[in-house]
């Protein structure tokens, strides 16, 4: 099993989370901390949020579920959220929940960037 792992770091005016490894029902509460505190930690000139899943190997219901919960937060606030999801298994199972169309997708984090 891969471990969780995650990153954070401001490209400019957007706050970027990677994840890597995979995300189920033993490790989503991390997961949600990790989000919740880059929610906290954006600035008023930082206010646009990446999540960048390309690393991400796995993930459950229980992560879909913690990326919605981020989406209702963030979008309260009139916030901006992208995911990064190349072509494999996170965007997948995005689209069978239909969940896909909930947010802006990108192929690279270069293209969510720009």
């Amino acid at each position: 099993m891969d471990v969780l792992e995650m990153t954070r770091h401001r490209h400019g005016t957007q706050l970027i989370v990677s994840l890597s490894g995979e995300v189920d029902a033993d490790n989503v509460t991390t997961m949600r901390r990790c989000l919740d505190e880059a929610v906290a930690a954006r600035s008023p000139e930082c206010r646009r949020l990446v999540v960048d899943l390309s690393d991400l190997t796995f993930i459950d219901t229980t992560g879909l579920g913690a990326l919605v919960r981020l989406r209702a937060h963030v979008m309260d606030d009139d916030d901006a959220l992208v995911l990064v999801a190349p072509d494999g298994q996170v965007l997948r199972r995005l689209r069978r929940t239909n969940l896909a169309p909930l947010f802006s997708i990108y192929e690279t984090l270069s293209q969510a960037l720009t």
